[in-house]
């Protein structure tokens, strides 16, 4: 995969080329740098133009309440029930505290 100043241009499963037009590379560059440097593959839309292929990028899909709780936990607002933390096993219910130092000046 190349990306240009007026698009990008993919190579698809079966060794064909297909061209992203620059609307697209500009909706979704960091997508696709990331996907490049990585050397990943990325869901394309093919639609045949004039002789020629062009990809569309499939908007990647989020999950809004998997995002919200997500947040939830990795700030420790302890929405949990306290049925829940019973029920959880020790290493759900445990927390890591930082390692105290003992950092004495001569």
């Amino acid at each position: 995969m190349q990306i240009h100043a007026h698009g990008a241009l993919v190579r698809l499963e079966n060794g064909e080329l297909a061209s992203i037009n620059e609307n697209e590379v500009a909706a979704y560059r960091n997508f696709l740098e990331r996907a490049l440097q990585s050397e990943r593959e990325i869901e394309l839309a093919v639609v045949p133009r004039n002789r020629r292929l062009e990809a569309k990028v499939l908007p990647i899909q989020r999950d809004d309440a998997f995002e919200e709780r997500l947040l939830r936990f990795n700030q420790g607002d302890g929405s949990e029930s306290d049925e829940e933390a019973r029920a959880a096993s020790p290493q759900r219910r445990r927390r890591f505290v930082p390692k105290k130092r003992n950092d004495s000046k001569p």
